[in-house]
Parts: C-alpha cells; structure tokens; sequence
C-alpha cells in the first residue's frame, strides 16, 4: 500500500510539472513545450531549438547548419591553423579556458561556450 501512495504521489508531481509548462513563440511560430524544431535562418541557413517547459526557446549555436556550403569560405584553427568548414564546431584551450566555437560562412569564428579547466596553469602564472 505504501508502494501505491508513492506511485500516486509522483504522478501527481509530473501531471503538476507538465501542466505548469508553457509553449514557446520563437520568431513568430508556436512551438509546443519540450519540443525540437528548426528555424529557417536565410536561404542557406538552419538552426535546431527547443522548446523548454518554462517556455524559452534554446538554439545552441552548435546546432546551426547550412544547406550550401560550396560558397562559403574556410575558417582556420587558432591553435593549430588546420582548416575548419564552414558550420562546423571545434574547441582549443587558451589560458586554461576551452573555447567551444562555432566556423561561420564568412570564415569567422565565434565561441559562444566556455568551460574553466581546474588544476591548470597557464605561461603566466607557471
């Protein structure tokens, strides 16, 4: 009979959860609440989002691809100077940091994600 109150309980809890969502808008379209859907950035360009339960849509820049890659231009590793394509993700550490980046058509990189490195020393303070 415990067992049964517990089950009970957490059911309760999820339908509370899920009835306390909320559907995003994201550039003029509905989405429901914790789904996936992809955006039409430009003629070339998407991106994958979700939808969380609170209501805010998350696109990870990680997530965005091109349908037309051939006239896009390379990007190149900051560390290493190997070539990158275009919509590709890469990361380098850098003063005990690692940079999670993103290649842009135009040969551009932004790097949106960091994440610190513990036990790390740098040139500067080794």
């Amino acid at each position: 009979m415990k067992d049964l109150r517990c089950v009970v309980a957490l059911l309760t809890i999820v339908v509370l959860v899920v009835e306390a969502c909320r559907d995003c808008e994201y550039k003029g379209e509905h989405q429901p609440y914790l789904s996936k859907f992809e955006v039409e950035l430009d003629e070339c360009n998407r991106e994958v989002c979700y939808c969380k339960c609170n209501g805010t849509a998350v696109c990870p820049p990680s997530k965005r691809y091109s349908i037309c890659t051939e006239n896009c231009a390379t990007c190149y590793h900051p560390i290493t100077n190997l070539p990158i394509q275009a919509y590709t993700t890469f990361s380098f550490v850098y003063n005990c940091l690692r940079l999670f980046c993103l290649c842009d058509c135009d040969g551009t990189y932004e790097c949106p994600g960091v994440q610190r490195i513990t036990n790390c020393e740098t040139a500067e303070t080794a």
